[in-house]
């Protein structure tokens, strides 16, 4: 488990009521640098922990902060109740303010998420080559206090790992073109690991099935538990990795390139399937030889089957420069933002020009074709303008490519059999609690 010194520790009464689940609290506990005794909680008095007691007051970008510390920790359970609308309503008379947010995890109720990707529905239709898919979800939050994050101060966690596979096996059973399961894209579940005792049931539970895959994207340095679970090759551990400038100064919390790749390693000693995502790539200065030392490292140490590359972006330049420090970013770069504000003011992928970021993808995608020439390479949550730039070095288009995480990006995959955008259908139709 990640050395962690939370200033407080909450445990909903659902928790504590059952000997498993409190357990798992209790081993988290006994890791910890002092003694701590849980605050046991009903659901109604979740609008007085936020409001008197700070449930919220550190969730901010970390990079805005100046003293970032370790996150409030928050035990809970999925209630696979259907109860979801009700509980929401009665707390909102009870003073809960539908600006705090966090609902659906707070409540409970964040178990299976439909990702339209693509789809009808999506805002970021036609703007983000992504696909549609379940995604599943045990945490919210993490320790990792990466510069340019919003998830820090608060971690909420998920321990009736039991239940939930029951209702995920449902939901697997409904959508057979959907082979891998990606968990909790807004959290690193390995950092709680092996104390919490949640994420090897999950591993274990998947490696029951039959062609089904888990899916867990981290930074982690933290794999050494995973060795003798039952897995039967059924997960895949995806990490993303940054340069040394970027993993030590911008993402402290995180394992460094070289912890990364030796975690990595242990994985794949193990027989996990291992990947890597250069995610989000922030060009700092000496990127180039940051980016070289790293891919050298990945294919000294390790044999991934996919390898993915994504640009930091997702805002405008002056909120980037409000997240990361300046002083460590390249400063042509920094100027190729500034001037492209109103080139990319209509587009999620930002606030690098393409051709900013076509420059940064092909000096990877060189230094790693010089390892690797035969190895997978895609874009991760790219859009279709810079995919068609790409397309020919890529050798790959966006309803064909293998990525890190896509439903239908199995082990050893070189490129999919399916259209992504047309197979996927949901079919829960509302009959498995969890769902949303």
């Amino acid at each position: 488990m990640y050395p962690i010194d939370p200033p407080a520790v909450y445990a909903h009464e659902s928790v504590m009521a059952d000997p498993r689940y409190r357990r798992r609290v209790e081993g988290v506990l006994a890791a910890l640098p002092r003694v701590m005794t849980p605050i046991v909680y009903k659901d109604e008095e979740l609008p007085t922990l936020i409001r008197d007691h700070g449930l919220f007051t550190n969730r901010r970008t970390m990079g805005t902060m100046a003293d970032v510390r370790d996150p409030i920790l928050l035990f809970n359970t999925f209630r696979f109740d259907g109860d979801f609308e009700a509980r929401r309503q009665r707390l909102e008379a009870l003073g809960y303010d539908p600006k705090w947010g966090h609902q659906r995890d707070l409540f409970g109720a964040a178990a299976f998420h439909w990702a339209n990707y693509n789809l009808d529905g999506d805002p970021a239709r036609k703007d983000k080559v992504c696909r549609p898919c379940w995604r599943i979800h045990l945490q919210q939050g993490c320790l990792h206090r990466c510069k340019y994050c919003g998830l820090g101060g608060l971690l909420i966690s998920m321990v009736n790992v039991e239940e939930y596979c029951q209702h995920l096996g449902r939901l697997i059973e409904r959508h057979p073109w959907q082979l891998t399961y990606l968990l909790d894209d807004d959290a690193d579940p390995p950092c709680l690991e092996p104390e919490q005792g949640v994420l090897g049931p999950l591993i274990e539970y998947f490696g029951t099935l039959k062609d089904r895959y888990l899916i867990i994207h981290t930074k982690t340095w933290n794999t050494e538990w995973l060795r003798g679970l039952k897995h039967n090759g059924n997960t895949i551990l995806v990490w993303s990795i940054s340069g040394a400038t970027q993993s030590g100064l911008i993402e402290p919390r995180t394992g460094t390139t070289e912890q990364r790749v030796e975690a990595a390693r242990v994985a794949q000693e193990a027989g996990y399937q291992i990947r890597y995502k250069f995610k989000p790539i922030i060009p700092v200065q000496g990127w180039r030889d940051d980016a070289t030392e790293a891919v050298r490292l990945v294919f000294e140490k390790t044999r991934p089957d996919v390898i993915s590359l994504c640009c930091f972006m997702w805002m405008d330049v002056d909120d980037m420069k409000r997240r990361l420090p300046l002083e460590l970013l390249d400063a042509e770069c920094l100027q190729a933002a500034e001037a492209a504000r109103e080139e990319v003011a209509e587009t999620r992928a930002k606030p690098f020009p393409p051709r900013t970021r076509a420059m940064i993808y092909r000096h990877y995608l060189d230094e790693i074709r010089k390892r690797a020439p035969d190895i997978p390479v895609s874009l991760s949550t790219e859009n279709f303008a810079m995919w068609r730039r790409m397309a020919k070095e890529l050798g790959t288009k966006p309803t064909r490519y293998v990525c890190g995480c896509g439903p239908q990006s199995v082990p050893g995959a070189t490129t999919l059999t399916c259209h992504p955008f047309k197979i996927a259908v949901r079919n829960d139709n509302g009959e498995i609690p969890g769902t949303y």
